[in-house]
C-alpha cells in the first residue's frame, strides 16, 4: 500500500491565522486560530463563583475579570460550592455566540503522545492503537506504577504508536510533574490568576497531527517558520513567493466557501444536503444529476457508497460533533445496506477524533456520533 503523505499549511484567511491539513492537494481539515481577546480551550486559572442555579445543577463562575463561564455541578466531588468560593478551573470549551465558556475542575495537561488527568487514576488508551502486544505492555506498566509518584490519570494518544514506549513515560513523567507544581501554586494564588497557558495555536495543531504521515510544514508566516523550527521532527518551508499566494497554490478560500456550503456534489452527479442544527446534524444524501445506465438498486448504492466516503471527510473537514443523522438512500437488499454500513464504519474510523456509527434506525436513518473537541468550523469564523 502507498504510504499517503501530507501537508501542514499555515497561513493568513480571511484575516486571521489558519492551519489547513492538506492530502493529495485536498483539503482535509481546516482551523482559525482563535482571536487574541478569546480565552484559548485548556487554559488553567483561579475563577471565583459569582452565581448558584439549583434547577440547572450548575454555577456561573468569573474566571476573567467580568468574564463568567458556566460550570456543571453534576457529579462534583468535595465541598457544597458557595457563592464567593474560589476554585481552580480549566476551560473545556470555548464561549460561542450567547454561550458562555463551559469550565471543568477536571483539570488535564495534553503532551503529544499522553494526556494526564488530575482527580482520577484510570488509564485510557486511544481506540485507534490497534497494536493489543502494545496495550498490554502499557496496561501492565501501569498496574505496577507507584501512586505516591504518578497520582493521576492518564490517557495514552494515537502518537505513542509511532514514539516508542519510553518516550510515552518519560512525557507522562513530565506532565505529571507539571500538574504536581501546578496543584501546589493553586492553593497560594489570587482569584483570576492563570496557572496554565496552553501552547500556541500552531504548535498544538501540529502536536495534534500524525507526525509519522506528514511530509513537511510550509508557511508564509516567519514568526511560525521560526516557532516551529526545531519544534518538530517535520521539516519546515518558509513560502515566500508573492507573486502567487499560498492560499491560492493551495485554493483555500475556495475550499472555505466549499465546507460552508449546504450542498455538496458529489462525483456521479448525486450530492449531499448538510444542515446544522442545535441538536443535531442532518445530512441527506440524494441521486440528482446521476442518469447512469444501470438498475436502480445497483444506482442507490453507488450514490450512497460514495456518499459514504464523502460524508466521514465533511464530517473531520467542518468538525462537525454530536450526534449525527444520515439519510442514504433506501435500499430494499439488506446485504446492500450491511454493505454500506461496513463502508461507512472504516472511513470513519479513518478520522482522528473518535466517531462511533451506532447503528441504522427502523427507518434506514443512519446514527453516528462524533466526540466534541473543538467548535465547528462555522461557528470559528462566528465569533
Amino acid at each position: 500500500m502507498v504510504k499517503t503523505l501530507n501537508r501542514l499549511i499555515f497561513t493568513t484567511l480571511l484575516g486571521r491565522m489558519a492551519a489547513a491539513l492538506v492530502s493529495e492537494n485536498r483539503l482535509i481539515q481546516l482551523e482559525f486560530a482563535p482571536k487574541q481577546n478569546e480565552a484559548v480551550v485548556g487554559t488553567i486559572c483561579i475563577g471565583k463563583v459569582k452565581n448558584i442555579v439549583h434547577n440547572l445543577q450548575a454555577a456561573f463562575v468569573e474566571y476573567r475579570p467580568g468574564v463568567n463561564g458556566y460550570y456543571s455541578l453534576r457529579g462534583r466531588k468535595g465541598p457544597t460550592l458557595r457563592v464567593g468560593d474560589e476554585i481552580t478551573v480549566q476551560i473545556a470549551r470555548a464561549a460561542v455566540k450567547t454561550k458562555d465558556a463551559v469550565l471543568t475542575e477536571a483539570l488535564t495537561l495534553p503532551g503529544r503522545y499522553a494526556v494526564i488527568s488530575a482527580g482520577d487514576t484510570r488509564l485510557g488508551i486511544s481506540s485507534k492503537i490497534t497494536d493489543k502486544d502494545l496495550k498490554e505492555r502499557i496496561r501492565t506498566r501501569w498496574e505496577a506504577r507507584s501512586l505516591e509518584e504518578f497520582p493521576f490519570g492518564l490517557i495514552v494518544r494515537t502518537n505513542a504508536c509511532e514514539a516508542g514506549e519510553e518516550a510515552l513515560w518519560e512525557e507522562a513523567g513530565l506532565l505529571s510533574a507539571r500538574m504536581e507544581r501546578l496543584l501546589q501554586a493553586a492553593a497560594s494564588r489570587t482569584c483570576y490568576s492563570v496557572l496554565y497557558q496552553p501552547e500556541s495555536f500552531a504548535l498544538r495543531f501540529v502536536k495534534d497531527s500524525y507526525t509519522n504521515q506528514t511530509e513537511e510544514i510550509v508557511t508564509d508566516i516567519p514568526e511560525i517558520s521560526q516557532e516551529l523550527e526545531g519544534a518538530s521532527s517535520i521539516p519546515v518551508r518558509l513560502y515566500d513567493d508573492a507573486s502567487y499566494p499560498l492560499v491560492k497554490l493551495y485554493r483555500l478560500k475556495a475550499a472555505l466557501d466549499h465546507a460552508l456550503s449546504k450542498q455538496v456534489w458529489l462525483k456521479s452527479g448525486g450530492y449531499l444536503i448538510i444542515e446544522p442544527t442545535e441538536a443535531m446534524t442532518v445530512i441527506d444524501v440524494n441521486s440528482g444529476k446521476n442518469i447512469q445506465k444501470k438498475s436502480p438498486a445497483d444506482l442507490y448504492l453507488e450514490t450512497n457508497l460514495e456518499a459514504a466516503a464523502e460524508i466521514a471527510a465533511q464530517l473531520r473537514l467542518r468538525n462537525l460533533s454530536g450526534i449525527i443523522v444520515v439519510d442514504f438512500i433506501d435500499m430494499d437488499g439488506q446485504e446492500d445496506r450491511d454493505r454500506l454500513l461496513s463502508v461507512f464504519r472504516r472511513h470513519l474510523m479513518a478520522d482522528p477524533v473518535k466517531t462511533v456509527l451506532v447503528d441504522m434506525t427502523p427507518l434506514g436513518l443512519v446514527e453516528v456520533t462524533r466526540k466534541k473537541v473543538k467548535a465547528p468550523l462555522h461557528e470559528q469564523l462566528a465569533y
